[in-house]
C-alpha cells in the first residue's frame, strides 16, 4: 500500500514551502518528521504553521522516465531571458507577455499559472492558489534534505507527461536558488542558471496549456491527482 504525504508551510496567508513524497506505510513516520523539519527550516521562513497531510493512494501508480537534461552555458540574467525567449519562440509563441507574467509574479503561489498558450488567458480557477502539480516522487529519493535539481526534474517530468501541457517555465521562490528551467516533452528539461538575482524573493511557474476546452478539467485532474513515480536512474 502506498501513501501520498504532503507538507505545506505558511506564515499567515503567505506560502513558505511545500514538499511531498510517495512512500510505503513503514516509511511514513520518518518521512513525516523529515518534511515537518524542512517546512520549519525553509529560508523563506519562519513558518507560523506546518501542515502535513497523509492520503492512501487509490489510483494506479504511473511510472514515467525523467526528461533528458540540457544545461546551456548562461552567464547572467540577460542570457537567461534570451534562453527562455528562444524556447518560447520555438513553440511559436510570443515570448514577451509570457515572460512579463513570469517575472511579475511577486506573491508566492501554492501552485502554477495555467496559461492558454494561444490566447494567453489564465485558466486556473483560483489565481491566488494556482494549479498544483502534486502526488509524485522519484526513484532513489532518500528524503535527506532538499535536492533542488531532482525535485524540479521530477515535477517537470510529470507536468510534461500531461497531454495538454506543451511547456513549463519555472523560477524558484527560494531566495538563494537562482537556477530555473524550461521543460517540455520535445525539448526535455533545460536548466537555466542566473534566472534571477541571488536574494530575490521572486518566484513562480507557468504551465502552457493547449487543448480543447473540454480537456481542461482532465488536465487539472492529471496534474493534481494522478500519482506518478519518475525514474531517475
Amino acid at each position: 500500500m502506498l501513501y501520498s504525504i504532503k507538507m505545506r508551510a505558511e506564515s499567515g496567508s503567505r506560502h513558505i514551502s511545500g514538499a511531498e513524497r510517495i512512500v510505503e506505510r513503514r516509511e511514513m513516520a520518518q518521512v513525516m518528521d523529515a518534511l515537518t523539519s524542512r517546512g520549519l527550516e525553509h529560508p523563506n521562513g519562519p513558518a507560523e504553521s506546518v501542515t502535513v497531510t497523509v492520503r492512501h493512494i487509490t489510483r494506479p501508480l504511473l511510472t514515467i522516465q525523467a526528461l533528458p537534461v540540457h544545461d546551456p552555458k548562461v552567464q547572467d540574467m540577460d542570457e537567461a531571458r534570451r534562453v527562455l525567449d528562444a524556447e518560447l519562440c520555438a513553440l511559436g509563441l510570443e515570448s514577451g507577455p509570457v515572460l512579463s507574467l513570469l517575472y511579475g509574479l511577486r506573491e508566492p503561489m501554492r501552485g502554477a499559472v495555467l496559461l492558454h498558450a494561444d490566447s494567453l488567458q489564465r485558466l486556473e480557477p483560483d489565481q491566488q492558489r494556482g494549479v498544483r502539480a502534486t502526488c509524485m516522487d522519484y526513484t532513489g529519493n532518500s528524503g535527506e534534505g532538499k535536492n533542488h535539481f531532482k525535485e524540479a526534474l521530477c515535477l517537470a517530468s510529470k507536468v510534461a507527461s500531461c497531454p495538454q501541457i506543451i511547456g513549463e517555465l519555472c523560477i524558484s521562490d527560494d531566495p538563494d536558488y537562482t537556477t530555473g528551467y524550461f521543460a517540455s516533452r520535445d525539448r526535455g528539461y533545460v536548466r537555466i542558471h542566473h534566472i534571477k538575482a541571488s536574494g530575490m524573493q521572486l518566484g513562480g511557474r507557468i504551465f502552457l496549456f493547449r487543448g480543447d476546452p473540454d480537456s481542461l478539467e482532465q488536465c487539472m485532474d492529471y496534474l493534481e491527482h494522478q500519482p506518478v513515480m519518475v525514474c531517475m536512474e
